[in-house]
Formats: structure tokens, C-alpha cells, sequence
């Protein structure tokens, strides 16, 4: 028998190949893209869950608290680990780690810069760390010890043999390796090529690693004991610093911990001073969430509307076959078998899609995702079952209906799906519903990612390079001087500035600072840098007001200060140039134009820029370039620098190739994913509203025909019919409107500054839904009512 039924599957393919292919490209193409956002989704959100312990990990995060905001900070002082470690029952591990970059070289052969850790022996045993050579009890237990990982050790040492060998950092400090890794996985919020000791903090820095608990240079981890009450312990350290650190009128801090598994996707408003590093957001990945739920839904309704189609013109063949005595499990044994013949195509033609597209998806969206990933076995299994099982569902209700209908309702031709109207109309409700908020939020999205692409960022990051120059004595800045004119003589080099930090190139410093006219207790919190006086110029920046720092004013250096216009706005200045701040140590001559500091996703913050007055152990130096021959000035550039500091490796690199550490390229690649799943979602909307329309017009051919036998015109049946869609869509429109609204309020709170809701974003929205209507539509109702009557009326 099955045998039968199987050859019968066959027969009927081949009869009806042409819908058969369109149902099982268009469903496989659904099916393909909620596959590859699923990958996307279950990548971004299994960050750092390879680590053996991620539910018992945490991060300790800072936030300091004044009169004007609250800053997080995954910054913490050095001490608080050991006291975690010695004061609280519950930690049964404790360590502190830190970003570093050096420049690595074997036997004066000069490496890149490379991105690494420097941390305690506890790191080892918190963290999932595969060694592959060395004692891990020991790699990190004494000084100047560093752990490579396996493609490094690779790159520095090519014939093997690392264990023991000498790495010179900075062409300065001569570390041993002690251990090789296996690369650290990618899909970890650290990122690491190499590890070194805490031990060497001294020597690396020149200064001791317990800096003080107002000091705060660390990122402090700590692992809970089984069974330890995570909410018990929060409590207990929120005010753990009270203890330690004194604070100035006005000001606090309290500490909160934070699992491992969520810093990647809910960080972008902490403050990377140890650790940094690329980040994602969240409601990224709820949009992402949304496309795909709607994808799925979409593709499956639209599944069942062609498979009830296609098994409806077989009205006759199953009405004949229970005639010949055919039993409904007969029936409903064949007809399975047809759905699950269906259902094995798609889930096999998705597949090979997957398989195609998933490394260009992967480049597009800058992650490292395979069909071979962390934990992809299961992940398959499931995305397997649920497809199955949506396809199954999809195909087995109009299965198991029809082959329940009574002879007559087959016979007669009037089967009670004809006389399901609300069912239809609540299909293609749905679909308009979907179809207007995917089409909203894809144009809101592109808006918001253009707007953030050419927003004045008030200054000009193209042509600029950039380097941190260690300046450990007078002497160093003295050849800061000697470079600066010696290039400026070129004609490649268009200005030259050297300053404590710089635009997306460093953090600056925090201070709190009196303003003219406040009370005794009354601080404003800024951002504070010492910059020189071709900064202005060697950014573009602008002035609202006054003006540049200049030598012709002997006092500049001494008492001048520039704000930006937020620090005007937070004191309510109309005028400030003139206005002291500082206790009157400082006085505003000029105000600048607001400029983002940090990221296009933060709040620029107030800031004061003084002249540079003291000498740092590190300096910014920045240069504008000619935009001709980028590359030959940059190598210029780097060979004047490191002929200068033979022993300070120096590395220039363009601003512009590495603005907002990444993430807006990043962003920017992965709205265009959305927005083209979005696109392939509302192409699905419009075969499924096709397919709909196709149903509902066959299932009324017998009344447009009685109606033209009466007289009834071509355009008056048109409007007839098509003012049935006008009111559904009129319906969707009001309610998804509503809902998208608020979901546009949820989604605007996640970026700092942001393009508005207009009029013109409803209008274009509700335009193209409704051309969508109308093409959809307009067509297939228009050939339906100038058909023939009499072929309908002959049919029936």
C-alpha cells in the first residue's frame, strides 16, 4: 500500500510540477532566510557560553554617581578582587584583567600590534582556557611569564618550540613564554591573542599594580560557589567602596555584578577603561526576533494556502475516489505522504541554500559563523524539528479536512471552506498586519543608520592618523617637536597636533569643576584633555563662540579653557566666553562646537579642553594627511617616528578605518541583513496575499458570474470586490500603527542621538502598503470579473 501511495505521490508531482516547484521554492526561500537569522540570533546570544562556569561568572561593573548624571564604568581597582576573594563567602574565585597592546618582536624582527591580556594565575582557572603545552599552574604565576595562543605562537615562531623562548615587548621588556593555548573562541566578549602576568605590571608600566582603591585601571571578575545567592551578594558589595574611598560633596559610587553571558549584548552604555572591546545591542537582536517570528508565520500560512489550493482543485478526484470506496485514511495516508515528500524538499532545498549563502552572510554581518560553531548540533536538530513541524501542521490541516468531507459537499461542489469568509479575511488581516510594521521599522532603521553614516560629528575624521607615542621624559617631547617641523615642511602633512587624548582615540579624564555663580557644594562633571594649539585646526573643528587657544595670549596656557556647547547648556549660558570655571581658575575664551568623544551611541558629554601644561606618560599624536597617496605618507610618517624612538615601536594608523571601534561598520552591515529579510518577508506577505486573493476569487467565480448575467459591469464588480480589501487593510493600517509606535518609542531609546518621526515616514509607509494592495490585487481581481460567465457558470 505504501508503495502505491507513493507512486501515486509521484504521479501527481509530475502532473502538478508547476506548483509543486512554486510552493517548494518560495516556502524553501522563507524557510532559508528565518534559518540564517536564527544562526544570527543563537550566535549573538551564546556569547561567551563556552566557558565551563558562564553561570557562576560575573563582572564587577562601577558606576559613579554626581549632581548631573550617573556613569558605568568596567573599571575597578586592583585591590577589589583579593577583598571579593577574603571578605565574601559566596566568591570562591576572584581575578583582575586588563586590555593591553604591544608590539611584539623575536630577535629584532619586528610584529604588528598585537591585542592582549595582562591578568592573574586565577584567570586560568575561572575561564575555559585550553592549554596545549605548558603547566597551567604555573604560566602565570611569575613575573614577565606570557601565554600564547596557537596562531600567534605559530606567526612568532614558525618551526615550533615556543616554550621558553624570549618575546621582546615594545623592543623594551623581554617576557618568556610559560604556555600555548588553543585560540580563544571568537564568540567571547575578551578578546586575546596573548596572556601575560599581572607580576609584570611594574615593569610593563612603571608603576605598581595596587595603585590604591582610588585608583581604578582593572577589570575585576568573580566566580560564585554553588548554590551562592547572586541577589544576597549584590546587596552586600553595592556599597563595598564606602569603606575605601573618600568622596567629595555631591558624589558616590556603588558596585553591581553583572553575568558574563550578558556584557556582550548589554554594554553599550558602560565606559571601557579596561577592557573595551566590540559590542552588539539587544534591541538588534529583538528586531531580529521580530523578522524572523513574522518570516516563519508568513511562510507557513502562505505554505497552507497553496497546499489548500492545490488539493481543492482536486475537489472531483477525491469526491470520485470515496465514490470507489476509498476509505478517509486512504485518503488521508496519500495525501500525507504528498505533504511530507513536500516538506523533506523544502527542508533539503533550505539546506543547500544555507550552505551557499551562510559564508556571504557571515562576512556581511563581521562574525565567524558556521554550520560547525559551538553548540551547532543541537541547534540544527531543533531548526530541523521546527521546520518540520510547521510544514507538517501546515500541510496536514487541509489534509485531514478534506479528506473528512462529506461525497455531496465534493460532488455538489460546495464544500463549507468556501463558506469560511472570516477565515480568509483573517489571513490577509494578518498578513497587511505584518506587512506594515516590517515595512516601518525597515525604513525607520535605514533612516536612523543614514542619519548616523553622515551626521556632523563636529569634526572631520577622514585623512587623519593616528598613534599613542610613550613620552617618558622631556627629552621625548622634545622630538614630538622636532618631527612636527620636520613634517610640516612636507607638502603631504597638513597639520600636526599633539594632545592627552583625542576624538574616539582615548577616554580623556573626568573631572569635577565649580562654575561662576554656583554654590559651595555645586559641581558639573566633564570630560577634560590637555590639547595644543593646532588641534582645532588638524580636526576642523568649529567655534560657536570666541575663540582658539593662540601665543599671542601669554595667559592661555596658564588659565584659558575651552567648553563645548553642552557644558553652555547644562549651565544655562547664553554668553559664556568671559565666565570662570574651576573656582575662577579657569577662564572661558572660546566655546566649541559639539563634538562626539566617545561614540555615535553616547551622549556627548560636557567637556573643558585646556592647554597642554605637564607632561604625560603617554601622547596622542594626531595628523592630517593629504588625501593623495594615503598609503606613502603614512610610511613616512611611521618610519620619521620610529627612526626618532628606536626603542618605542610607534604604529600610525587612519582614524576613519577604525572610527567607533568598528561597531557602526558592524551596524551597518547587519541593518542590511534586516532590512533584506525584511524585503523577503514582505515578498512572502505579497505571494501569501496573492495566493489568498487567488483562493477567494476561485471559491466566488459562481457569483461574479451571476452577477454579470445580471448586467453587473467589469469596474462595478471590481470595486465590489476590491472594497473588501480596502476595509481589511484600513483595519490593519489603525491597529499596526498603533503598535509600531510604540515599538519605534522602545527601539529610539537605544540610540543617543537619532532621526525623529515624521509625517513623511507614515506617509511613505502607508503608500507603499497600499501600493502593495493595489498590484497585489488589482490584477487578479480585474482578470476574474471580465472571465467569461458562462465558463463559470458551466464549471459549477
Amino acid at each position: 500500500m505504501l508503495k502505491l501511495n507513493f507512486l501515486l505521490v509521484l504521479r501527481q508531482l509530475k502532473k502538478d510540477k508547476k506548483s509543486f516547484l512554486v510552493n517548494l521554492i518560495g516556502s524553501s526561500i522563507g524557510f532559508t532566510a528565518v534559518i540564517l537569522m536564527a544562526l544570527y540570533i543563537y550566535y549573538e546570544t551564546n556569547y561567551d557560553n563556552f566557558n565551563e562556569n558562564v553561570a557562576s561568572l560575573f563582572r564587577i561593573e562601577r558606576t559613579a554617581k554626581d549632581n548631573t548624571k550617573n556613569q558605568i564604568f568596567d573599571s575597578t581597582p586592583y585591590e577589589l578582587a583579593k577583598a571579593m576573594q577574603t571578605s565574601f563567602p559566596e566568591v570562591v574565585n576572584a581575578t583582575s584583567i586588563k586590555n593591553v597592546s604591544n608590539y611584539l618582536s623575536i630577535d629584532d624582527i619586528p610584529y604588528p600590534r598585537e591585542l592582549g591580556l595582562i591578568a592573574d594565575k586565577s584567570f586560568l582557572n575561572m575561564f575555559s582556557v585550553e592549554f596545549i603545552s605548558g603547566i597551567q599552574s604555573e604560566a602565570l604565576s611569575r613575573p614577565m611569564s606570557l601565554i600564547l595562543t596557537k596562531s600567534l605562537a605559530n606567526k612568532l615562531f614558525p618551526g615550533g618550540g615556543a616554550i621558553g623562548q624570549t618575546v621582546k615587548f615594545n623592543k623594551k621588556q623581554d617576557f618568556t613564554v610559560t604556555g600555548i593555548i588553543a585560540d580563544y573562541p571568537k564568540d567571547s566578549h575578551l578578546k586575546l591573542d596573548y596572556i601575560i602576568s599581572y607580576n609584570s605590571y611594574e615593569a610593563l608600566y612603571n608603576m605598581k599594580k595596587e595603585g590604591g582603591w582610588d585608583k581604578n585601571h582593572t577589570a575585576t571578575y568573580v566566580q560564585l560557589r554553588e548554590g551562592a545567592n547572586e541577589a544576597l551578594l549584590s546587596q552586600k558589595v553595592r556599597n563595598y567602596l564606602d569603606n575605601h574611598v573618600t568622596y567629595s560633596d555631591g558624589e558616590s559610587q556603588y558596585l553591581t555584578l553583572r553575568p558574563i553571558k550578558d556584557v556582550y549584548l548589554n554594554t553599550l552604555n558602560v565606559r571601557g577603561e579596561a577592557l573595551g572591546g566590540l559590542r552588539n545591542n539587544m534591541m538588534v537582536i529583538y528586531l531580529f526576533i521580530l523578522v524572523a517570528f513574522f518570516a516563519a508565520f508568513v511562510t507557513t500560512v502562505n505554505y497552507v494556502n497553496l497546499t489548500t489550493t492545490q488539493l481543492l482543485n482536486r475537489e472531483l478526484e477525491i469526491g470520485m475516489k470515496k465514490v470507489l470506496g476509498i476509505s478517509k485514511n486512504q485518503l488521508r495516508a496519500q495525501f500525507v505522504l504528498e505533504s511530507l515528500v513536500m516538506v523533506v524538499g523544502i527542508i533539503f532545498v533550505s539546506g543547500v541554500f544555507v550552505s551557499i549563502l551562510l559564508p556571504i552572510f557571515g562576512s556581511l554581518v563581521g562574525r565567524d559563523i558556521s554550520l560547525i560553531f559551538a553548540g551547532s548540533g543541537p541547534f540544527f536538530l531543533k531548526i530541523i524539528l521546527i521546520t518540520l513541524a510547521l510544514a507538517c501542521i501546515g500541510g496536514l490541516y487541509p489534509v485531514f479536512y478534506l479528506a473528512s468531507l462529506k461525497i455531496t459537499s465534493f460532488l455538489q461542489g460546495n464544500t463549507s471552506i468556501k463558506r469560511r469568509g472570516y477565515l480568509r479575511k483573517g489571513l490577509v488581516l494578518f498578513q497587511l498586519f505584518v506587512a506594515i510594521p516590517l515595512i516601518f521599522l525597515s525604513n525607520q532603521t535605514i533612516s536612523q543608520i543614514n542619519y548616523l553614516n553622515e551626521k556632523d560629528i563636529g569634526f572631520d575624521k577622514e585623512n587623519i592618523v593616528m598613534a599613542w607615542i610613550k613620552t617618558a621624559t622631556d627629552q621625548d617631547n622634545d622630538k614630538l617637536e622636532v618631527i612636527k617641523n620636520t613634517l610640516e615642511q612636507t607638502p603631504n602633512i597638513i597639520s600636526y597636533s599633539v594632545s592627552e587624548s583625542a576624538p574616539f582615540f582615548g577616554e580623556g579624564s573626568e573631572r569635577k569643576i565649580s562654575w561662576e555663580g554656583s554654590g559651595m557644594n555645586d559641581k558639573i562633571r566633564v570630560s577634560s584633555y590637555e590639547v595644543d594649539y593646532s588641534f582645532i585646526e588638524t580636526f576642523k573643528m568649529n567655534l560657536s563662540e570666541g575663540r582658539w587657544f593662540s601665543k599671542e595670549y601669554s595667559t592661555d596656557k596658564a588659565s584659558a579653557c575651552v567648553i563645548n556647547e553642552t557644558v553652555a547648556a547644562r549651565l544655562g549660558w547664553d554668553n559664556p566666553v568671559g565666565k570662570t570655571l574651576d573656582n575662577g581658575k579657569r577662564k572661558i575664551v572660546g566655546v566649541v562646537k559639539d563634538f562626539n568623544q566617545y561614540s555615535l551611541f553616547r551622549e556627548i558629554p560636557p567637556m573643558m579642553l585646556t592647554l597642554n601644561t605637564t607632561r604625560k606618560s603617554y601622547a596622542a599624536v594626531s595628523i592630517r594627511v593629504n588625501p593623495n597617496n594615503r598609503i606613502q605618507t603614512l610610511q613616512s610618517i611611521n618610519q620619521a617616528f620610529n627612526t626618532s624612538f628606536p626603542d618605542t615601536p610607534v604604529d600610525f594608523r587612519f582614524l576613519d578605518e577604525g572610527f567607533d571601534e568598528g561597531f557602526m561598520t558592524a551596524l551597518n552591515n547587519v541593518m542590511k541583513i534586516f532590512v533584506l529579510f525584511s524585503i523577503i518577508s514582505i515578498l512572502l506577505i505579497i505571494i501569501g496575499l496573492y495566493s489568498l486573493i487567488s483562493f477567494s476569487l476561485q471559491k466566488q467565480k459562481k457569483m461574479i458570474a451571476v452577477r454579470k448575467v445580471l448586467g453587473a459591469s467589469t469596474l462595478s464588480l471590481y470595486k465590489l470586490i476590491f472594497k473588501e480589501y480596502l476595509i481589511l487593510y484600513s483595519i490593519a493600517t489603525a491597529v499596526s500603527f498603533s503598535l509600531t509606535y510604540l515599538a519605534y518609542l522602545r527601539i529610539r531609546q537605544e540610540f543617543a542621538d537619532g532621526v525623529g518621526l515624521g509625517t513623511l515616514s507614515f506617509l511613505s509607509v502607508i503608500f507603499i502598503t497600499f501600493f502593495i494592495v493595489v498590484f497585489t490585487v488589482s490584477g487578479k481581481i480585474w482578470s476574474a470579473s471580465k472571465e467569461s460567465p458562462i465558463n463559470s457558470l458551466a464549471i459549477e
